[in-house]
Formats: structure tokens, C-alpha cells, sequence
């Protein structure tokens, strides 16, 4: 178990009321001057709200999932056995559908979690994981203690998957658990990355080298690739050998960012789950555009943000948009192949993303 050296003062993270101060005040949710998760410019007119994290089932059997391809950033890791979890960060809870198949918390996604100070739905947790969120004293929506007032079983998935990838989720039953917990839904929170202005042209990275087509493995049983295509500026991923599709919404994932990240990872004294060097964190690349610079990372404790700088150490801004951030091992750098030149598309009509 890491040793975290402070406690998060977010609002809403440790008590049924407003967070207070040594002093005994109420602390005072900062207004954000725009969208903390995207970059963008803020939607509506509360921009005090807490984020929505949560937990996806990535396993081959529980394909396909529904509601991930309207997630802001889509956080993926090895939790066990080789197999990946997907955490799904929303910035507005009405931007969730029907989402799932919701699964169990892990200690590297609540890591990349306690900074952006959302409200963190799964279904279990592991031991690791559970340690680390009653150390922060930190509120969350577990269906394992909820059950259905939060999560809605498919009863007619369930006749040909297996138990655990038949719970889903949606808003109104996020507000229930929200409800049943006394989660405060405003907050302070960190930006997710280190946006650029969204009032200004994007970042292009003139100096990167092409790569159209990346792919990678996170374990001998999961891979990915990701395929830039020229006429809508994103990535589109793909698992599995096939395009990584939301059954919900019937298109493949995209993206306008993409972060690889690599860090030393190794098993927990139970043989089974990872655990993330997120301390000294590590080495990765920042995809945008069809090009690609190398990049290092580093988080140190569990409620710090992410950084990304560029190998001298200077911050390095990542454009506003959806992102994708997969975090391997330092031994899967190896699986990592890239190829491809941009191709600029004139006529976009029948362009279709890649599997």
C-alpha cells in the first residue's frame, strides 16, 4: 500500500455536508473558467459540478459495452490476469446513457480518480483499492452495497453472459446513489491535463514524426490499436482485432487526443493484482494530429495530477478534445509498432474510420 502523505479538502470527498476547514469553514468550490476534463469551453451555466468516473468491464466477454464513446477521457490499465478495465470520466452527468457493464474499482484508476475529484461509481472493489479510498475518507457509489437502487441488471443479457457483465448504469440511477450517500456534487477539482486555450488555435506538434496506425499490447490477452484518420482529425480505437464499438451509440471510440503511457508495474503480494509505479512515473508518447512527440510523466501521491512534460522537462500543452490514456508496463514498450504518413483527404465523403 503506497504511503500518502495528505488528506484531498475537495468538497464532497469526505462528509455527507459541505467540506470544511481546520477553522471550521466551509470551503469556498472555485468557478471554472472552462471544461477541466476536455479543455473546452464550459456547457451551461452550473461549472461547479463534480466529474462522473466509471468502472467498464473490458474483457472479450463482456463485449460489447454501451455509453463509453460519450466518455471525455477513457482511462485503460491491467487490473488481473492480463485482462484491462476501462475508467470512463464524464464532465456532465446528463452526458451518460446507458453505460456499462459496469465492474470493480482498482488502485491505479482511483489514483488517476482523486484528482479530478469525481464522483466514483463501480461495482467491489479490490482490497488495495478499498484501502486507498477509506484513507481519503473518500464517498463513492458502489453497487455492492447499493445493489439496484444505482444499477440496473439486464436480466436478458444475463441468458447468455455471464453474471458480472449484466450491470449498467444511467443518470438517474447515479442521482440515486448520490442521493443514498449524501455525495456533495460540487467541488474543487485539478484539470485532468494541461490544456491548451481553448480561444486559440491547437498545439500542432511541427516537430513530432508520423504515425498514422499505432498499436500496442497491454498483456499477451489485450491489445490495441489506434488509427488516425486525416478527415476528422481523431484516433479510432480498436481491441481485440476489431473496432472497439459502443453498441449504444453504434460508432466505433475516437478521439481527438491519445497518451501511451509506460511505468514499471508489478504484481501485489496477493500474486494477482497490478500495482502502478505512479510515483516515479515514467516515459510515453502524446499523440495528436497523425504526429507524435515522446513525452515523461509522473504523478508521485495518489491525489496529485498528472503531468506530462516534454524530455527536458517542460510542461507540454495537450489540445482540447476527448482523450484516451493507456498506461502499459514498462516490458509491453516492445509490442509498441507505428507506421504511416498523414494523407490529407479532399473529398470526405466516403471516408469511414479504420478498424
Amino acid at each position: 500500500m503506497l504511503v500518502c502523505s495528505l488528506l484531498l479538502s475537495f468538497s464532497g470527498c469526505g462528509s455527507n455536508s459541505e467540506t470544511e476547514t481546520e477553522e471550521n469553514q466551509p470551503t469556498i468550490v472555485e468557478e471554472r473558467e472552462y471544461n477541466y476534463i476536455t479543455g473546452e469551453e464550459l456547457k451551461g451555466s452550473d461549472n461547479t459540478q463534480r466529474p462522473v468516473a466509471v468502472m467498464i468491464d473490458n474483457s472479450k466477454y463482456a463485449q460489447p459495452q454501451y455509453g463509453t464513446a460519450d466518455a471525455d477521457i477513457i482511462y485503460e490499465m491491467v487490473t488481473e490476469g492480463g485482462i484491462t478495465r476501462l475508467m470512463a470520466v464524464f464532465d456532465n452527468l446528463d452526458d451518460i446513457q446507458r453505460l456499462g457493464p459496469v465492474r470493480s474499482a482498482r488502485d491505479q484508476f482511483v489514483q488517476f480518480m482523486l484528482p479530478l475529484n469525481a464522483i466514483y461509481v463501480h461495482i467491489g472493489t479490490s482490497i488495495y483499492a478499498n484501502e486507498m479510498l477509506n484513507f481519503y475518507h473518500y464517498q463513492n457509489i458502489d453497487g455492492l452495497y447499493l445493489g439496484v437502487s444505482s444499477f440496473d441488471y439486464d436480466e436478458t443479457r444475463a441468458k447468455t453472459y455471464a453474471h458480472e457483465h449484466c450491470w449498467f448504469t444511467e443518470p438517474d440511477l447515479i442521482r440515486n446513489g448520490i442521493e443514498a450517500t449524501g455525495i456533495n456534487t460540487k467541488g474543487n477539482l485539478y484539470p485532468a491535463l494541461n490544456f491548451a486555450d481553448y480561444r486559440e488555435a491547437p498545439v500542432t506538434l511541427d516537430n513530432g514524426m508520423d504515425a498514422t496506425e499505432i498499436s500496442f499490447r497491454f498483456s499477451d490477452y489485450a491489445d490495441t490499436t489506434m488509427h488516425y484518420d486525416a478527415a476528422t482529425n481523431k484516433y479510432y480505437k480498436s481491441q481485440f482485432g476489431v473496432p472497439h464499438f459502443d453498441e449504444h451509440n453504434n460508432v466505433q471510440l475516437s478521439f481527438d487526443n491519445f497518451l501511451l503511457l509506460n511505468t514499471a508495474v508489478v504484481l501485489y503480494p496477493d500474486g494477482l493484482c497490478t500495482a502502478f509505479d505512479m510515483t516515479q512515473g515514467g516515459e510515453g508518447y502524446y499523440f495528436y494530429g497523425g504526429k507524435y512527440i515522446p513525452v515523461l510523466w509522473q504523478k508521485g501521491e495518489p491525489e496529485n495530477p498528472l503531468i506530462i512534460t516534454d524530455l527536458e522537462g517542460e510542461p507540454i500543452q495537450i489540445n482540447v478534445g476527448k482523450s484516451y490514456i493507456a498506461v502499459i508496463a514498462d516490458e509491453m514498450v516492445e509490442t509498441i509498432e507505428m507506421s504511416g504518413a498523414v494523407q490529407t483527404v479532399e473529398n470526405t465523403d466516403d471516408v469511414q474510420p479504420a478498424a
